[in-house]
């Protein structure tokens, strides 16, 4: 699929290139305003079909949009530790919903690889899963920092033909991920996956930490974590949040709602004013309650 070059509509790419001389010696954030009324005006006299003017807009939206604005924070990455057994991990990694996992050295600041679950079953099919060791499956990671505009990561991750990318801070510290998918949906919106399609509602962090999609149903939550929360009008753990909160946080901002036995919501990713996932941080006391 890489060789090969996506159709266009000729009266769309007519147009932008009329565009880029029209503009040729404005500003940046000038030329995309302009840009974006003219897609605007293009879709109200329906020169430009709704997925045409869907795309334009993304790609706009996308320009001067920073790693950070679409990274999967380093709290809700899956990631494993390779002082663990690989055969320790193993069922953890065949299970997660990822393709790609980072592999750190006792600290998270620390990332030393990524293995590839592709990788994982090749060698397991040649050696068996029991002689599986992390060197034999894992590839160097890329690194960036939280600050690259996604275009300049975009050609980055191609060049360098990685799927995923580490996010760091100013000072080296490992603050998230992203993937070749939060880019491209950044531009033509969520795609659905086998994985989507899965419907995969949380997952499990530590003991007592547990990643929440917000899309997850509250009667499904309640069934899980031996809860009974319930609202009027309100059908998914994000909702419920978002109701009690009275607000829709900003992005990066972490809020919190305590439920009444002493678990606690925390907000962590968002995209625009949905809540993609929440920390539940679950009180040791109600942890030995729900294994019972």
């Amino acid at each position: 699929m890489r060789n090969k070059k996506m159709s266009s509509d000729p009266a769309a790419t007519g147009f932008f290139e009329n565009l880029k001389k029209h503009f040729a010696h404005e500003k940046e954030d000038s030329t995309l305003e302009k840009l974006g009324k003219e897609i605007e005006d293009l879709h109200q006299k329906t020169e430009i079909n709704d997925t045409e003017y869907s795309m334009f807009s993304g790609l706009l939206n996308f320009q001067g949009k920073m790693a950070r604005e679409v990274m999967v924070p380093r709290p809700d990455a899956f990631m494993v530790d390779i002082n663990d057994s690989f055969q320790d991990n193993l069922d953890s990694i065949l299970h997660e919903p990822y393709s790609r996992i980072p592999v750190y050295d006792q600290d998270k600041d620390k990332i030393v690889g990524v293995i590839h679950i592709r990788s994982v079953l090749r060698k397991a099919h040649k050696v068996g899963f029991e002689n599986l060791n992390y060197q034999d499956v894992m590839y160097k990671p890329l690194f960036a920092p939280e600050t690259i505009e996604l275009s300049d990561l975009l050609v980055e991750m191609q060049k360098r033909q990685q799927q995923i990318a580490i996010l760091t801070d100013e000072y080296g510290g490992v603050v998230g991920l992203a993937t070749i998918e939060d880019l491209i949906e950044e531009i033509v919106g969520d795609i659905d996956d086998e994985v989507d399609t899965a419907e995969v509602l949380f997952t499990q962090l530590s003991e007592n930490k547990y990643v929440i999609y917000g899309k997850m149903p509250l009667d499904d939550f309640n069934e899980e974590f031996d809860t009974d929360l319930e609202m009027e009008d309100v059908d998914t753990v994000a909702g419920y949040v978002i109701t009690k909160l009275g607000m829709i946080p900003a992005k990066g901002e972490k809020l919190s709602v305590r439920l009444d036995n002493g678990m606690v919501l925390t907000t962590r990713r968002m995209k625009g004013s949905r809540i993609l996932t929440l920390l539940l941080t679950i009180p040791d006391k109600k942890k030995e309650e729900i294994e019972d």
